[in-house]
């Protein structure tokens, strides 16, 4: 019976690592997988950032801060403050009038450390431009996000307002509209990045929660 040669083994082994590298480049380690779990899970703190501030007591120039959200295009995101001197406190503006807190001019930019600022600090600044090939798509009813709200909304706001961190939906056309029925249960975005996709899910009680396909 004919054994091995030392060259005959390293060669085996060679090629076995070859394989298992190709194999690895295309599943766990890939570039696609890697940008888009960190970038799911960038946004999913972001999210989270935005919750606790609105639990907080800020004001910008006396006018008590009642809003932290985010607005989302098909290419980028960015943090915003919607700040008020109404005497209405927040929870009844968001209630009588939730369009309000849509981003518009002039917008307070949110900062990672806490700061608000008219004028963005760019390392600071909550925002995201997504490489191309990456898409978003955000839903209501499927957790496949088929029922798409940019196929109608081509800007998109989610925000958290004071004082008990509840949620709002806007969409924009020409104008803003409020999205979330009375008896919504979860806010459902689908990211696909090449032929990698992830889900993000907000429950009514703001729980987050990522998963794979």
């Amino acid at each position: 019976m004919k054994a091995f040669t030392l060259i005959e083994i390293a060669l085996v082994v060679l090629i076995t690592a070859i394989l298992a590298g190709i194999s690895l480049r295309f599943t766990v380690f890939s570039p696609e997988t890697l940008y888009l779990k960190n970038f799911v899970y960038k946004l999913g703190s972001n999210i989270n950032l935005l919750r606790d501030f609105s639990l907080s007591r800020k004001e910008i120039d006396s006018n008590k801060a009642c809003g932290y959200g985010i607005s989302f295009s098909q290419n980028n995101y960015f943090g915003y403050v919607f700040a008020t001197s109404s005497v209405l406190d927040c929870d009844s503006l968001a209630s009588s009038s939730p369009i309000i807190f849509a981003p518009a001019p002039p917008i307070f930019y949110l900062h990672t450390n806490g700061d608000i600022r008219q004028d963005p600090i760019e390392p600071l600044q909550i925002k995201d431009i997504f490489k191309p090939g990456l898409s978003m798509r955000i839903s209501l009813s499927s957790q496949n996000c088929s029922d798409d709200f940019f196929n109608s909304y081509p800007e998109i706001a989610l925000i958290y307002y004071n004082p008990y961190g509840d949620l709002l939906l806007l969409g924009k056309r020409s104008i803003w509209t409020s999205l979330l029925p009375s008896n919504w249960q979860n806010i459902y975005f689908c990211f696909r990045y090449k032929n990698e996709d992830r889900f993000l899910k907000i429950n009514r009680s703001g729980q987050i929660f990522i998963t794979n396909p």
